[in-house]
Order: C-alpha cells, then sequence, then structure tokens
C-alpha cells in the first residue's frame, strides 16, 4: 500500500461526496474505481446516468471525469480487490454500510470515512472485534475536502471550492504515515497527519458550523414562511450574533482540548478562526474576524440555508437537514459526551444541542443518546478507558 499504483479502490456513497470522489480518485489514481451505493435506488440511477454522459464528472473548481468500472448495490461485487475501500455516506450509515462490507475485505484492507465524523473510531472498532477483523486498519478525515452539488445525477457534480489542506488519522494511529501520501494522491491536496482519529472527533468543524449557523438564523424563528427571495444564504448571512454562538461553542471545544491535552496529542484540534484560515485562506477576502472570514469567503458563495416548501412559494427551515441530523448526534453530542467524562463546562454546546434537540423532537443529552456515537455507549464510560482506547493498549 505503501505504492501510491493502486489497480482498483471502492467508493461508498451515492450523494455529493461520493459523486465527487470518485471522477477525482479515479483521475488522481490512474486506476479503477467501483462504487457501492447500497440505498434505495441509487445504483440503478447512477448507471443510467453515467452510461448515458460516459462517465461520472466535476465540474468548477476541480475538472475530472471517469467511467466506473461498477456501480452496485451488492457489496460482493465492488468489494474484493479493493485494498482501499472509502466511506463517503452520512455518519448514521456508516455502522450498516461497514457490517455490509466487512466480510468481503481483502486481508489488510484500509477501510476509512470522508468525514469520519464524531466517534467512528468507536464504532468501527467495535465492530472490526465482532467480525474478528484485526487486520482492517481505519482512517479519517476531518472534513470533506469539497463544498460540491450534484447538478446531474450520475453525470455531473459542480465544485464550488476545495479546501487547500485536510488533516487525517488512522487506528492504528501509527499507519498514517504511511496512508497520508495516498491519500492526499487521491484527493490532490495536502492532507496533514492528526495524532489520532478522538482529535479529528473534536476538530470535526461542521458540528459547530453547521449546527451553530442553523441556531444562529432560526433559534428564534417565529414560524413565518419566507418566499422564494427571502430564503437567507447560510455562510454568508452570518450575522453577529450567529458569529458569537459559533465563537463560543469553538471555546468549549478548546476547553475540552486543554483538559486532555496532556494524556493525548490534540494539536489537531484548531480554534474556528484558525481553521478556517488553514483550510480557506486563498478564498477568504476579509480575515479581521470570524464573521467576516465567513462571509468572505469565495468557497460558499450563494449556499443557502436548507428549508422545505409548505405551500407554493412559502418555505420554512429544514430542520431534519443534515446540518442537524447529523452533525448534532454525530458530532456535537459526541465532543459533550468527551468533555463530561473530562468534567469540563460546555454551556454554548448544551445551548446549541438542547434547541436542535427540541427541533427533532430528540434529548441528546440524555434520553437520546443511543441514537449518537457517545463513547459510552462502547464502555468508554470513564476518562481512563477513553485514553486507554486512544492510545491503543
Amino acid at each position: 500500500m505503501a505504492d501510491i499504483r493502486l489497480n482498483k479502490i471502492t467508493v461508498c456513497g451515492g450523494g455529493n461526496g461520493a459523486q465527487t470522489l470518485a471522477p477525482i480518485a479515479a483521475h488522481q489514481l490512474d486506476c479503477q474505481v467501483d462504487l457501492y451505493a447500497p440505498f434505495g435506488d441509487e445504483a440503478d440511477r447512477l448507471r443510467s446516468g453515467s452510461d448515458s454522459h460516459g462517465g461520472v464528472e466535476t465540474t468548477g473548481a476541480v475538472q475530472a471525469k471517469a467511467l466506473l468500472r461498477c456501480i452496485s448495490a451488492d457489496p460482493a461485487e465492488v468489494i474484493p480487490g479493493s485494498p482501499l475501500v472509502v466511506l463517503v455516506l452520512p455518519a448514521f450509515a456508516h455502522e450498516s454500510t461497514l457490517r455490509a462490507i466487512l466480510p468481503f475485505l481483502d486481508q489488510g484492507a484500509w477501510v476509512g470515512a470522508i468525514p469520519a465524523r464524531g466517534g467512528f473510531d468507536f464504532c468501527a472498532a467495535k465492530l472490526l472485534r465482532e467480525h474478528g477483523r484485526p487486520d482492517v486498519a481505519l482512517f479519517g478525515l476531518q472534513t470533506l475536502p469539497w463544498a460540491c452539488r450534484i447538478q446531474e445525477f450520475g453525470r455531473s457534480i459542480h465544485v464550488l471550492g476545495v479546501k487547500q489542506a485536510v488533516d487525517a488519522a488512522s487506528r492504528p494511529a501509527g499507519l498514517i504515515g504511511e496512508m497520508a501520501p495516498v491519500l492526499q494522491g487521491m484527493l490532490g491536496l495536502r492532507v496533514h497527519q492528526a495524532a489520532s482519529l478522538l482529535a479529528l472527533t473534536l476538530a470535526n468543524t461542521g458540528q459547530l458550523i453547521h449546527p451553530g449557523i442553523m441556531y444562529g438564523l432560526f433559534g428564534d424563528w417565529d414560524g413565518t414562511p419566507f418566499p422564494a427571495d427571502g430564503v437567507p444564504l447560510f455562510y454568508h448571512g452570518l450575522s453577529d450574533h450567529g458569529a458569537n454562538v459559533l465563537a463560543a461553542m469553538s471555546e468549549d471545544v478548546q476547553a475540552i482540548r486543554e483538559c486532555l491535552g496532556a494524556s493525548i496529542d490534540l494539536s489537531a484540534v484548531r480554534p474556528l478562526i484558525e481553521w478556517l484560515l488553514y483550510s480557506y485562506n486563498r478564498n477568504i477576502q476579509d480575515s479581521s474576524t470570524l464573521r467576516s472570514a465567513f462571509v468572505t469567503n469565495q468557497a460558499y458563495s450563494g449556499l443557502k440555508a436548507p428549508v422545505r416548501e409548505v405551500a407554493p412559494g412559502a418555505f420554512v427551515p429544514d430542520f431534519g437537514a443534515r446540518y442537524l441530523t447529523e452533525d448534532v448526534p454525530y458530532g456535537l453530542a459526541v465532543s459533550r459526551a468527551i468533555a463530561e467524562l473530562a468534567g469540563v463546562e460546555t454551556p454554548a454546546l448544551d445551548r446549541v444541542i438542547g434547541w436542535a434537540g427540541a427541533q427533532l423532537g430528540k434529548d441528546f443529552l440524555s434520553t437520546h443518546q443511543d441514537e449518537t456515537r457517545v463513547p459510552q455507549r462502547y464502555g468508554l464510560d470513564r476518562l481512563d478507558h477513553l485514553i486507554t482506547f486512544v492510545r491503543e493498549d
């Protein structure tokens, strides 16, 4: 695997990220790419779109096109023969997908998630133990490398912006030195090494940005629908209030980092403003404040808040969008549970988690933790247990 020349890899997923990675990986690695799309009729739709277009294509900030070797909803058709398998899926689909593909993984395969989101290693390590697969190595990326949107399903994906660098980590942790060059070659951008997947859990900026901006935009929403031309921009619509919410959430995560930093290397857990500059410096016109770094970031240009139409021309916030349904139970709730083990107070995280849970009818701080990836679900119910897990002792 140290040789970047791979014969075949498999991408798992059928959404924006998966359809973006597949042609980019085929182009960058000059190898065959299979696509595992297990949900609904995605595999059929992807095959139809790709066949009619002569492949899957990215446009905009990254331009690549590839005719995929095989697109299937059957893991037996696409997983075998792939030394590298990448899950580009919502976090709620990680466990079911891992269970489906584990029987077909090659010996010594690398399996990872882009992005990993909170607690990916807790869940994946448990499944590997259950299936007796100590040979399989895990990896994850902190974030999706692109801002991307499907234009025509199975045919064309528009890439609005590309991060300058992304962090990656592995389990075993020492393997990231071998993995990083391969991942960097696959993505065509810099991949920096983080010390552990726990560092990526806490460094998951999606858990701050997405629920935090939703709270800033709609925390005081009075229920009045928006007209089509009144739907707010998501990133570029960030207010001073929203920026203050994000800053407070970032400070809570930094408090967790400070508490655990003596025991675990968490240098990859950057304050939010530092992460923005690390990822998007060339795209940001004004970095003087957290708010200006968001609203002048050209990679975020034109992206609107998630809404749903309730009557012709009338829209309301879509609280069922992944900005809450993924980034709270597989992000904020996980970081907050780690803070609880460490005895760290997180008032800003608690406020946003509580609000998001109210919109979804769930209490992620107590009664609905079984729908999250908090460490306590995996037997890591004391801080020393968590540290032992991270150190792989």
